[in-house]
C-alpha cells in the first residue's frame, strides 16, 4: 500500500466526506480541514486562500493543508503547516496541526504523515517547527517525541495544559 501526502482537490469530495463522516461527533484536527460548517467546494476554496493569506491576515498566517491518502483514494489524515508563528501560535497551536482517521489510529499513520510534513517544512526553508498537543493526548505527543520532538514547557489553555515542541529540521 503507497501513501501519499498532497493537497486535497476537488476530485477529492467523495474521500472528504467519507473521512469527516468517520469522525461522528468528535472534533476534528485540525480544523482547517473541516467540511462540516461549509461545502466540500467552499473548503477547498478557503485551503486555497489560507495557503496564500488571504484570510484575515492580522490574525491568521500562510498554511497549507495536506491530506495522508492511498492509491485507493482513502484519506488516513490531514495536516496542517504554518509557515510562520503569529503570538497565538507560538503560545498554544504550533507550525503544524493534524488528525487521524479514527480507525487509522495508533498504526503509525500519524508518525508517517508527520515525518513527510516535515520535508515540506524543509522545503519552504524552515529551520525549526513547533508542535503543541493536549496534555493527556498521549498518542499525539509519542508521535511528535518520535519524529525528534523535544519538549519545551507546558502551558495552560482554557481547560487543560498544552504540550509545546520543538523538532529541529
Amino acid at each position: 500500500m503507497k501513501l501519499t501526502l498532497r493537497k486535497p482537490t476537488l476530485e477529492d469530495k467523495k474521500s472528504y466526506m467519507e473521512y469527516i463522516e468517520a469522525w461522528g461527533n468528535e472534533f476534528i484536527y485540525p480544523t482547517a480541514s473541516s467540511a462540516r460548517e461549509r461545502t466540500f467546494e467552499e473548503l477547498i476554496e478557503r485551503i486555497e486562500l489560507d495557503e496564500k493569506n488571504m484570510i484575515d491576515p492580522e490574525h491568521r498566517v500562510p498554511a497549507t493543508t495536506f491530506i495522508l491518502i492511498d492509491e485507493n483514494q482513502e484519506i488516513y489524515g490531514s495536516i496542517n503547516l504554518r509557515y510562520f508563528l503569529n503570538e497565538d501560535l507560538l503560545k498554544y497551536n504550533g507550525h503544524i496541526g493534524y488528525g487521524i482517521k479514527p480507525n487509522k489510529r495508533k498504526q503509525g499513520y500519524g508518525k508517517l504523515m508527520l515525518s513527510l510534513v516535515l520535508e515540506k517544512a524543509r522545503e519552504h526553508h524552515l529551520t525549526k517547527v513547533l508542535i503543541t498537543c493536549n496534555d493527556e493526548n498521549i498518542a499525539s505527543y509519542k508521535t511528535i517525541e518520535a519524529c525528534g520532538g523535544v519538549l519545551e514547557n507546558k502551558v495552560y489553555k482554557t481547560d487543560g495544559y498544552i504540550r509545546r515542541y520543538w523538532i529541529t529540521l
